[in-house]
C-alpha cells in the first residue's frame, strides 16, 4: 500500500542542491521509455530549480556497452535546453560502477562524502520506484526529496505489476536489514549501510 500511495501521490518537492537520477537498464546501449521520463523531467527542472550537482547513475549491464549514466549523459547533451541550463549552474557526475538501486546510493554516498558535500538530496525516478530509493538513501544517511518522473500517475496492469515487484524488493531489503540487525550480521550489514 505504501507504494502505490507514494506512486500515486508524490509531488515535486526540491530544497535539495543535489540531484540523484537513478539509471534504468539500457535496451541496445539506449534508454527505455521509462528512463527518457527521468531524463525529461531533469530537462524541464533543470533551468528552474538550477541544481549545483546532478549526478547521474548507473553501470553497463547485459549486454550494453554503455553504462546507463552514460546513455543519459549522452542524451541530456542532445537537448539544447539541458545544455543552456546546465553550462549556468550544474556540474555533473556519472556513477557508472553500480548494478542496482542500493549500490547506485553507495557509490554516490561516497563520493558525496569525499569531495565534503552534504547527504541532502533530490531522488528523480518513477513513481512505482521512488519509495524504494528513498528507504534505500535515509537508511544511509541521505536526507531525500523526491521528484516523481512522471508528471500524473496512471493506475493500468503494467503499474499494478511494477507497484508488486516493487513491494517485493522494499519488503525484501526491509527483512533482511531487520534480520542482520537482530543477528549483528556485519557481513551483511555492511552491505546495505
Amino acid at each position: 500500500m505504501k507504494v502505490y500511495q507514494v506512486a500515486k501521490t508524490a509531488q515535486p518537492t526540491f530544497q535539495h542542491e543535489i540531484w540523484i537520477l537513478f539509471g534504468k537498464q539500457l535496451n541496445k546501449n539506449q534508454p527505455d521509455t521509462e528512463f527518457k521520463q527521468r531524463l525529461n523531467t531533469v530537462i524541464d527542472w533543470l533551468p528552474i530549480e538550477k541544481p549545483k550537482c546532478l549526478i547521474l547513475q548507473g553501470g553497463i549491464i547485459c549486454k550494453n556497452t554503455l553504462s546507463e549514466a552514460q546513455a543519459g549523459q549522452a542524451y541530456l547533451f542532445n537537448s539544447s535546453k539541458f545544455i543552456s541550463a546546465y553550462r549556468d549552474t550544474t556540474s555533473l557526475i556519472l556513477e557508472d560502477r553500480s548494478k542496482n538501486t542500493l549500490q547506485n546510493l553507495k557509490y554516490t554516498r561516497e563520493y558525496l562524502q569525499q569531495t565534503k558535500l552534504p547527504l541532502n538530496v533530490t531522488l528523480i525516478s518513477n513513481r512505482y520506484h521512488l519509495l524504494r530509493c528513498s528507504v534505500m538513501a535515509k537508511n544511509m544517511g541521505f536526507s531525500t526529496r523526491c521528484l516523481p518522473a512522471e508528471k500524473e500517475w496512471h493506475l493500468n496492469l503494467t503499474q499494478v505489476y511494477k507497484i508488486l515487484l516493487e513491494a517485493f524488493f522494499l519488503n525484501w531489503y526491509c527483512t533482511g536489514r531487520f534480520v542482520s540487525q537482530l543477528l549483528n550480521n556485519e557481513k551483511i550489514l555492511h552491505k546495505i549501510r
